[in-house]
């Protein structure tokens, strides 16, 4: 991890705070709301800080909502290629630079890969992490419905490359959304600003579709490490990735599993109010689990 430089001082007592965070070369434009408990909140692919907008509000009080773009995406930068090892180092910066050193990290999507990876290899650096259908297709290898869910959904992120390398980003928005992620009604989830912004972070999805390891968690680490871990799922989503949580659900016994009703893929944008829910209770579930037991140890 190469901090360069802290940009600001760390989250105080204010309403919002904004800033630009040097790491890994790269520039984080980052924002905070509130105080006190500290929850990093990833994006995922395509996408910026903003889809976290509607759920900040209904956060409990207390919280400290920190959100940034990852690298390559809108206000941050993006030196050479980016990989999810660098994503994983910028999620540590954030947290030891704008968040004291350890916070709760919330991940949608890839953001979830991201936040997953983070726990596995900084433990120390976080507290607990709440994710939302993260896809790790490796995992539906030797299940014969789960790879016919993987190779069809790669058969269309392949198109979805071809089409932004062609220049064609709206389009590969349009296909990635409508068949890999949202599903046909996707344009309802986003203002046509939204999707001019999701258009314009297609060549970071490029790069994240060229990296061998994008997809790579180690769940051993995660199983057996101390951070407590909640899997959201919603009923409406892409059937791979549901089917990605259940395996996840398995192999880490320890985890919450939490389904919210009626949701997709993006629960923060359609269903903003069920999430701060499932957010909330993830935190007075961590919350509860640490609180010491009288007269446990002797």
């Amino acid at each position: 991890m190469d901090l360069a430089t802290r940009a600001t001082a760390p989250t105080t007592a204010t309403v919002h705070r904004t800033g630009r965070l040097r790491t890994g070369g790269a520039e984080l434009s980052w924002h905070a709301n509130r105080t006190t408990t500290p929850v990093v909140f990833v994006h995922g692919s395509f996408d910026d800080h903003t889809s976290w907008d509607e759920v900040v509000p209904l956060l409990p009080p207390g919280v400290t909502a920190v959100r940034y773009d990852r690298r390559g995406h809108s206000g941050s930068s993006a030196p050479g290629r980016t990989v999810i090892h660098e994503h994983v180092g910028d999620l540590a910066a954030v947290i030891t630079e704008l968040s004291g050193g350890s916070a709760h990290v919330v991940g949608h999507s890839y953001g979830a890969l991201v936040a997953l990876m983070a726990a596995a290899r900084h433990p120390e650096l976080v507290r607990s992490v709440l994710v939302h259908e993260p896809p790790a297709f490796p995992l539906l290898t030797g299940d014969p419905v789960g790879e016919a869910m993987r190779d069809a959904a790669r058969s269309h992120v392949v198109t979805v490359a071809e089409y932004i390398e062609a220049g064609r980003a709206e389009e590969a928005v349009a296909l990635f959304a409508e068949q890999v992620a949202f599903g046909e009604h996707w344009r309802e989830l986003f203002t046509e600003p939204q999707r001019a912004m999701l258009a314009a972070n297609a060549p970071t999805f490029l790069e994240q579709f060229r990296d061998p390891d994008h997809y790579a968690l180690d769940l051993a680490a995660l199983a057996a490490g101390p951070v407590p871990i909640t899997l959201t799922v919603g009923t409406d989503g892409p059937p791979a990735v549901r089917r990605i949580t259940g395996i996840l659900a398995e192999r880490l016994p320890a985890a919450a599993v939490r389904t919210i009703t009626g949701a997709g893929h993006a629960p923060h944008l359609s269903h903003p109010a069920e999430f701060a829910a499932a957010l909330a209770g993830h935190l007075e579930r961590v919350r509860l689990e640490s609180v010491p037991v009288p007269g446990a140890g002797g």
